[in-house]
C-alpha cells in the first residue's frame, strides 16, 4: 500500500486529515515562506503549498504527499504566522471591522510525480474590535501564536469577534476536507 505523508507540523492539519479515516505519516516541510515581489496572495498560497509538497516528495518519492498553506489576506497584505504579541496585536487591529480572505491551497504529489492542486477560498468578517477584546484574545498565547492572522477560528475568544464566515470552515482551520478528499481520491486513495 502506498504511504501517505502530510507535509506539515500543524496539529490542526493533522487532526483534520485524521477525520478522513486514512492512515498517514507526518513530516515537517520547512520551506521559505517569504512572499515574492509582485506575487498575488493566491499565487503565494499555491506556491508555498506546492513547495512544501515537493520538498517532502523529493525525500519520499514512493509516497503520496499532501501539503497545504493557509494565509490570511487583508487587502493585498498577507498576514503570516504571528510570533510575538506585538505582531498578533497589529494583525488583530488590521482585521478589526474588515472582511479578510482566508484561502487554503492544497497540493498532492503522487509517486509518479503527478501534481494535483485545489484551493478553498473563504472569508471571515470581523466586527470592529475594542482594545479590551483584543487584550483578552492576546492574554492566552495559544490563541494566536504560530497561526496566520493571529487567530484560530475554533477558539472561544475569536467566536465573539466574528460577524460572518463564508466558505470552508475546515479550510480556515488549515485543511479544506472537501478539496482534500477529492484530491486524495484522484491520487488513488479510498477516501
Amino acid at each position: 500500500m502506498t504511504r501517505l505523508i502530510l507535509a506539515s507540523q500543524s496539529p490542526r492539519r493533522k487532526d483534520l486529515l485524521a477525520k478522513l479515516g486514512v492512515a498517514f505519516e507526518v513530516q515537517s516541510a520547512d520551506v521559505d515562506e517569504s512572499s515574492v515581489k509582485g506575487e498575488t496572495p493566491l499565487a503565494y498560497c499555491r506556491r508555498v503549498a506546492k513547495a512544501k509538497a515537493e520538498k517532502i516528495h523529493q525525500q519520499n518519492p514512493d509516497a503520496i504527499v499532501i501539503a497545504a498553506d493557509t494565509p490570511v489576506v487583508a487587502g493585498r497584505r498577507i498576514l503570516q504566522s504571528a510570533h510575538t504579541r506585538e505582531e498578533a496585536e497589529e494583525m488583530m487591529r488590521i482585521q478589526s471591522g474588515r472582511k479578510v480572505q482566508v484561502p487554503t491551497a492544497v497540493c498532492v504529489i503522487t509517486p509518479d510525480g503527478k501534481i494535483l492542486e485545489d484551493m478553498a477560498k473563504s472569508w471571515v468578517k470581523f466586527k470592529p474590535l475594542t482594545k479590551p477584546e483584543i487584550e483578552r484574545h492576546l492574554a492566552d498565547k495559544d490563541n494566536w501564536y504560530g497561526v496566520s492572522g493571529a487567530f484560530k477560528i475554533q477558539d472561544s475568544t475569536v467566536e465573539t469577534m466574528i460577524k460572518q464566515v463564508q466558505g470552508s470552515v475546515t479550510g480556515i482551520v488549515g485543511l479544506p476536507l472537501y478539496q482534500t478528499a477529492k484530491l486524495l481520491r484522484r491520487a488513488g486513495l479510498d477516501v
